[in-house]
This record gives structure tokens, sequence and C-alpha cells, in this order.
């Protein structure tokens, strides 16, 4: 005889995060986690919570080509790296300019084209490097044109990186103890050069004969990238990291998981965060930690080609990850970034309609901004309006599997409740047992939407949301199977 269930609430969706079934059995999948989630966050915990938009920062900048670099200078000024096409450029965000208006205005031009450029702010000046050009340059912060940026004399003196007429070309620039730290030059691939301490003058200078140290050249790897972490200055090769102190270097690699990607380093509030071939790690001064065994599969699916192309920035409590295109069983996810709460660690992945090549923050003296620089000539603000830039933002998630009760005992679903903040019409799915047809139920309407007369027998139940939103962000609350009847075993004979 069947018996009448209570009403099941599936009330904690997202309380885990994306939990991929790559990664862990779904009989250990926590209730509360989704199996996929395509452009929606669990920051409200318990909810599914649609991202916002972007919008471009003040339209295009060099139309169709990549951003190669992003740096906010301490003079409340934003720099961006641009292709023409022949050259890179050095453009500068010159906002609500007393006679100009806002604009994108030439900083500095015909830098080696395609060339990644990296800046630090030290003694009242921005620097740049790109592993290329024969002098690195150094910003006035005064004004637009090739004159503010000086390539010998104080406070920087990078006249003094040439040696022999041979000038040294760094790819890698980090402030740690009062000096400036280079490496990544192309004739010295594992050497870290670095200047004095900066004076009482507010003057450095470069000894090329004294003042470096070889980062165990015999490792077969070369310099990656350099970050300053606590008392430590990390430098990394693709599968190691040394930790200097200025007294000195580990002599052997102690720590065997590195990165091939400067931009894929960023400092959270629980420590440092990096890709490497295996995943996503965190390093908060020990052993670094792997934090991406749920989106396991996403991680194996990154394309090589893209590791030393992959792109970090974060917010209040969040680390983002660009990785390009990732195709996971046929279907190809694009512009993928990978999003970890630090709070909550749990995952999300989101789809652009443009893929992130740089990014960083802009303090421009109202408000802090995060932004982005595209594959397509453009800059983006995050997290503003409800499109990307115009685009419609798709959307979905999928639930776990729910099995009500003994997965031995057959139910008969009669009526299923969503309830949704904000609701928009999202359509609703969902798929029994093991078929892999997925059901239609309707589209949510209001608050709390009905689907009646199911008359749906099943073992188990997994539910799918998915839409198209150009509107506010919805709230999904979950789902309450209201009527239901258990069947007991079935036995087939």
């Amino acid at each position: 005889m069947a018996v009448k269930l209570n009403p099941i609430e599936i009330r904690n969706l997202g309380t885990y995060g994306l939990i991929r079934e790559a990664s862990v059995d779904d009989n250990l999948i926590p209730d509360g986690a989704v199996v996929e989630a395509k452009n929606v966050h669990f920051d409200r915990i318990g909810a599914v919570t649609l991202r916002l938009g972007i919008s471009n920062l003040h339209g295009t900048v060099s139309a169709g080509y990549p951003c190669l670099g992003v740096h906010n200078a301490f003079h409340s000024t934003l720099l961006v790296v641009f292709s023409d096409g022949t050259n890179n450029d050095i453009y500068c965000y010159h906002y609500q300019d007393p006679i100009y208006g806002t604009y994108w205005g030439k900083s500095l031009e015909d830098d080696t084209k395609d060339a990644k450029t990296r800046f630090v702010d030290f003694a009242g000046r921005t620097i740049r490097v790109n592993g290329v050009d024969s002098s690195i340059r150094v910003w006035t912060g005064v004004d637009d044109g090739p004159s503010y940026w000086e390539y010998s004399g104080d406070p920087i003196n990078p006249q003094q990186l040439w040696n022999d007429d041979d000038p040294i070309k760094p790819k890698f620039i980090e402030v740690f103890k009062s000096r400036v730290y280079l490496a990544g030059d192309s004739k010295y691939p594992d050497r870290l050069f670095f200047s004095t301490v900066i004076d009482s003058s507010g003057n450095i200078s470069w000894l090329l004969d004294t003042n470096y140290v070889d980062i165990n050249p015999k490792d077969g790897e070369n310099i990656t990238a350099l970050k300053r972490y606590s008392l430590e200055l990390l430098i990394f090769k693709p599968n190691y990291i040394y930790r200097f102190r200025t007294s000195g270097v580990d002599p052997d690699p102690l720590i065997k998981i590195g990165t091939r990607s400067q931009e894929s380093v960023i400092e959270g509030k629980k420590g440092l965060y990096f890709h490497h071939d295996t995943g996503f790690y965190r390093y908060s001064g020990g052993y670094p930690v792997e934090i991406s065994k749920p989106i396991l599969d996403f991680v194996e699916n990154i394309s090589y080609s893209n590791y030393e192309d992959i792109c970090a920035w974060k917010d209040n409590d969040h680390i983002y990850w660009s990785v390009g295109d990732v195709t996971i069983n046929g279907e190809t996810w694009k512009n993928v970034v990978l999003r970890y709460t630090e709070s909550t660690e749990v995952w999300t992945v989101y789809s652009y309609a443009y893929r992130p090549t740089w990014a960083g923050e802009y303090d421009d003296g109202y408000e802090i901004r995060r932004i982005f620089g595209a594959d397509n000539g453009v800059v983006y603000k995050l997290d503003d309006g409800y499109t990307d830039d115009g685009e419609p933002i798709g959307y979905y998630f999928i639930t776990k599997w729910y099995e009500l009760g003994s997965i031995l005992d057959r139910k008969v679903i009669q009526e299923i409740v969503a309830l949704m903040e904000k609701s928009q019409a999202s359509k609703v799915m969902y798929q029994i047992d093991d078929e892999s047809k997925w059901k239609d139920l309707g589209q949510t309407q209001e608050f709390l939407t009905y689907f009646k007369n199911l008359n749906q027998k099943c073992y188990r139940i997994r539910f799918k949301l998915a839409g198209i939103s150009r509107v506010e962000p919805f709230i999904f609350k979950g789902f309450i199977i209201s009527e239901c009847l258990n069947e007991g075993k079935i036995e087939k004979l």
C-alpha cells in the first residue's frame, strides 16, 4: 500500500557550491551541492543567484586585439596595453578630464607587438617591462607621450641595466623590501636581478656584476613568475617554487609545484593562489594545498596552450581565473572563468561573452572597480549591469540526485513547487533514475510556481533550471516536492 510522504524540501541549494560528478560519486555528494552550474553563484548561502553582467569602459580601445597588460598606477590612473596589429601601445584612461572629458589616450606608442607587459610602482614612478624592448621604461605620471616615459636617470636609473651594449630585458618585476627585482631575461632565464635599497634621496642603482642570484639553473626550468608574499619573495618555475628572503634562496626546490603563468598568481585573504598543470593551489607559508578537486574535470580539460595565458583577479571574497574555452564531454564552454569563494571554499563556473585576457582593479579616486581587458580590444567593468555589454546571460544549474528516502522504494511524485525571488521565465526540467532525457515541468512565473498532476514514478530525481536573462538577477530558493507517495519495493518478475 502506497504511503503519503510529508513534503520534501530541497532548500539548501549551493551550500556546498559546485561539486562535479567527475570528482565525487553522487552518493557522496552532500545535499545542497549542485553538479553543474553556469553563470550562477552561491554567495547567499542556501540559494542560487544569477551573476551580474559586464559593461564596456568608455568604448573600444583597439578593435579586435587582445589586452596584454593592465595596471592601476599610483596616480589613480588606469594603464592598459593593446596591440594595434603592428606594435603594442600603452593607453591611459582619462576620467572626466576638465578639458577633454573621458577618453583613452595613448601614453606610450610602438612597443614590440604582442609582448606581455607588466608594471610596478616604485619611488614615485611606474616601471614597465616586457622582456623584448631594449630598455625598461619609467613613467612620471605627469601626462601622455614618450617624453614622460624615461629610459635613463634618477630615480630608477634603467640605463644601468645595459651590460656592454647588451641590455637586460626582463619579463617579470616585483618590489620587495625597498628593492626592485627583475627576472625573465632571455640570456639569463634563471637569474634574479635586484637593485640597491632605495637611498635617502629616493633613488636606486643597478650593479649587474654583483646584485643577482641564480635560481637553481640545473633544475631544467626557467623563471615564470615573481610574487611578494608575507616576508618572502616567491620565485616560480613551471613545477617549482623557490623562497627568497634577501639573505638567501632555497638551494633546492622544496616546493615541487609551480606555475606557467605570472598572471594566475594572486593574493587573497587566506593566502596566495595560483594555477599549476595539476590544478589550482593556495600557498600560505607551508606546502601548497590543492583547492580545485570539486571541479576536477574542468581543470583537466583546460587547454595546455592556455596555461601560460591564464589570468586571475579578485574581489572581497572571491578569486577568479580566466582559462579560455573548455570542452567537456563534447560540449564547449566559451570564455570560462572559474570562481572560488574564500570564505565558504566553494566553486562555480562563469562563461562570459568575451574572453578576459588580463584583469585587475582600478581606483578612480571615487570607487574601486574590478575590470578586465578582453580579446576584442575592449576593457570591461565587472559586475555592472544585467547583460554582457548587451549580450544576454545564459545560465543553468543541475542539482544532485535525490532519492527521497530509500533508493529501493519507488515514489510517485504528484506536485512540485519552485521558489524564486525576482522570478523570470526560467525553464524547469527534471531527470529520473538512469534516463538521459530531461523532462519539462514548465517555466517559473512568480515567487511560488506549482507544477501539478505529474504522476511521475521514479526511484530518484534531480532538477535543472535554465534560461537567458537581460534583467535583474533572480534568487532561486529551492524546490518542494509537496505531494509524493512511497509505493515501497516494487520487484520485477
